[in-house]
């Protein structure tokens, strides 16, 4: 399975770049939160990294699959490498790790809510990681499919205030279809505290990178013996440059030995064998993100 304008109250009044009022692309009417939220900057406006000083480096969570009620699922062997494989990397990381395993829809979005709950005030960051079947626009848990952005709703900078500013990453390791990538050979030929001029507001949807192991539409691979490719490329990227690159530069890495270094071997099963993968990233992150020492 494969937008009343606000009172400036004394803060620095916001620039507009371009000049003139905003619109949204949007057709028809729409309703805006008037509300004012606030948070605690973790980071000063302008700079260039994120904040991974804190006192704790953050919760990961690992949603691990291997067997499921549902009958059309096969069982997903080689994924419990994958899960203590990244488990061991993001401890080295120092990441809090939590791993469970073959959680029902149920179970995975009341954990999500009371991780979302509680205060990441002291940690840097926040990770999720999905070890499952999966088709286009859903993930499935063991008893039935639910929609990805379920992990990340509860996220958000309005619900979840204290990692307001913070990266919060995802990694998913399932299919997003059943297409399959034959690929192309390349040859040689040519061809605050309180308000003050600091202060500044960010959209709830920012500081996330989502991450899956495929494009939409296409398969994701993985061995039954050494795991996934996707998990296999990310846990040796992150394993020996994870303290050193910015993470897109990482990801960037990580793609690349996905696309090259895996081939499906599939032999007796000509229209499987030889296949390609790559996997996709959405990126709303800000920042500069390097984990560093901890």
């Amino acid at each position: 399975m494969s937008d009343e304008e606000p009172q400036n109250n004394g803060a620095q009044e916001e620039q507009r770049p371009n000049g003139g009022g905003d619109e949204g692309d949007a057709w028809g009417s729409h309703e805006s939160s008037r509300v004012r939220r606030y948070a605690k900057m973790p980071v000063d406006r302008n700079a260039p990294y994120y904040n991974m000083g804190h006192k704790h480096r953050g919760m990961a969570i690992i949603f691990n699959h291997e067997h499921f009620d549902i009958h059309s699922l096969k069982s997903r062997t080689g994924t419990n490498v994958d899960g203590d494989n990244l488990a061991k990397v993001l401890k080295g990381l120092g990441f809090r790790v939590t791993m469970l395993h073959n959680s029902k829809a149920e179970e995975i979005n009341k954990y999500i809510q009371e991780i979302a709950d509680m205060d990441h005030s002291e940690n840097d960051c926040l990770l999720v990681a999905v070890l499952t079947h999966g088709e286009l626009g859903m993930l499935y848990a063991k008893d039935t499919h639910y929609k990805p952005d379920n992990l990340w709703y509860y996220f958000t900078a309005d619900k979840c205030p204290t990692l307001a500013g913070k990266p919060k990453l995802f990694f998913i390791q399932a299919c997003q279809g059943d297409k399959l990538d034959g690929g192309i050979t390349l040859t040689n030929r040519t061809e605050t505290d309180g308000l003050s001029s600091a202060s500044y507001r960010i959209p709830i949807h920012a500081d996330f990178l989502i991450v899956f192991s495929t494009v939409p539409g296409y398969y994701s691979w993985r061995n039954t013996t050494r795991g996934s490719w996707f998990m296999q490329a990310l846990c040796e990227e992150l394993r020996y440059t994870g303290t050193e690159r910015d993470i897109l530069t990482l990801l960037t890495f990580v793609c690349q030995k996905v696309a090259l270094d895996f081939e499906s071997n599939t032999p007796d099963l000509l229209p499987m064998h030889q296949q390609k993968q790559v996997p996709c990233i959405t990126s709303m992150l800000t920042r500069l993100l390097v984990f560093g020492k901890k």
